[in-house]
């Protein structure tokens, strides 16, 4: 399953702080719960096919995604989910770990936010024994990753009536914007420029650095 990049304008979609002390103008906030409303939205995950063990059992396993969710952390960023399967006339329940990465692209100032390294053990019951069908990745459903416009949205121009009557224009851009991970939110401090004249300089961002999970592949408890 694909589905469409979601992107929606950073300065709309996030809230908007001004310091009232700090070295920063200004801060973009993008919570953990913005990203989960839109990840709410696009329905149910799923799966199905048939199986085959040892050439002599036949049937078709369902599996489906419950209570997904996406955690903001300053160290590693996670996905977490149930999983409810169906393999013939068994069935169990299994917790999903995987890893989330964010990343910035510069060129075209978006957010992104990938899941990655979501896996969790296919299996069924034999003469009561564990016999493992396959892992089922959960990344390769979520080839898209979720894409938010970035800081640079926020470049804007205004007019100034002057006492002789003429108008001036001011331009404005963000400078010098850092992106940060913290509990629960990706927050980016902005300083800004303003200037009479249109800008030529590129705005400077510096992308959240996120170390990678030690985690990977890793399946969490499977509860027959």
């Amino acid at each position: 399953m694909q589905f469409k990049n979601l992107i929606f304008l950073f300065l709309l979609q996030f809230s908007f702080n001004v310091f009232g002390q700090g070295a920063n103008d200004f801060a973009f906030v993008l919570s953990e719960r913005a990203v989960n409303k839109v990840f709410s939205a696009i329905g149910e995950i799923n799966g199905k096919s048939a199986y085959e063990i040892l050439g002599i059992i036949e049937g078709e396993y369902k599996w489906k995604v419950i209570n997904p969710k996406i955690s903001f952390k300053p160290d590693s960023s996670d996905f977490t989910c149930d999983v409810k399967v169906d393999v013939g006339p068994f069935s169990y329940k299994s917790q999903v770990l995987g890893h989330v990465k964010i990343g910035y692209d510069n060129s075209i100032n978006q957010i992104s936010i990938k899941i990655v390294d979501a896996v969790f053990e296919l299996y069924t019951m034999v003469l009561k024994k564990k016999v493992h069908i396959k892992n089922i990745h959960l990344e390769d459903y979520f080839k898209d990753p979720f894409l938010f416009d970035g800081p640079k949205s926020f470049a804007t121009d205004m007019s100034f009536t002057m006492p002789d009557s003429t108008v001036k224009q001011i331009y404005v851009q963000p400078s010098d914007c850092v992106m940060k991970v913290m509990k629960q939110a990706i927050k980016t401090s902005c300083d800004i420029v303003a200037q009479d004249k249109p800008f030529k300089k590129e705005v400077k961002v510096t992308p959240p650095v996120q170390v990678e999970s030690s985690n990977k592949n890793k399946t969490q408890k499977n509860n027959p």
